[in-house]
């Protein structure tokens, strides 16, 4: 489909093509809905993450999921929090700033979470602030990442986000963790 006087709907569309064929957009079961409420409603107190990093990831990504166990590994003074994109908290979050976190389009760090110095944060810029924040390897690879020019930053991070889940199976439904259950935004 060709939309010649309006290139922004025909790239809109494509986008919207291409999310729907590598599975990347979300529509949640009203039981998904209700079992993520729930999880919300044990939330660490807002107190415990103010001012503090929060980085929003795919819950039904393996590939995600495993580099949310990888920070949480290697942060060592406990300054990221973790939210699914699909819970009421990242979308009340994102909503604030216009994007509709269902999409499931881009991992996203919110820094300083409720402090007049909060930023958002998307895709590649978003996962090297948090690798630069961590220790061992991964703070390597956010130095590694960061040398490398914007672009080629860019098409790394869109590679692997467009076909994860041709890669990394996708899981049932949102994992809410046992371990590490304060650390987490639901």
């Amino acid at each position: 489909m060709v939309i010649e006087d309006r290139p922004e709907i025909e790239r809109s569309f494509r986008f919207t093509i291409a999310r729907v064929a590598c599975g990347m957009s979300a529509i949640l079961a009203p039981e998904s809905t209700n079992r993520l409420q729930e999880a919300a409603d044990s939330n660490p107190d807002e107190s415990a993450y103010l001012g503090k990093h929060i980085m929003l990831y795919d819950g039904i990504c393996s590939y995600c999921k495993g580099v949310v166990e990888a920070a949480l590994d290697s942060d060592e003074s406990a300054q990221f929090f973790f939210s699914p994109l699909q819970s009421p908290f990242a979308q009340k979050t994102l909503g604030r700033y216009g994007i509709d976190s269902l999409e499931l389009r881009s991992m996203y760090v919110v820094s300083d979470y409720g402090t007049s110095d909060e930023a958002l944060r998307a895709a590649a810029p978003a996962s090297n602030f948090l690798l630069l924040r961590l220790s061992g390897e991964l703070k390597q690879l956010g130095e590694a990442n960061t040398r490398k020019p914007r672009a080629l930053q860019d098409a790394e991070y869109k590679a692997v986000a467009d076909c994860r889940y041709d890669t990394h199976p996708k899981l049932a439904e949102v994992t809410i963790p046992v371990a590490n259950r304060q650390r987490f935004i639901f």
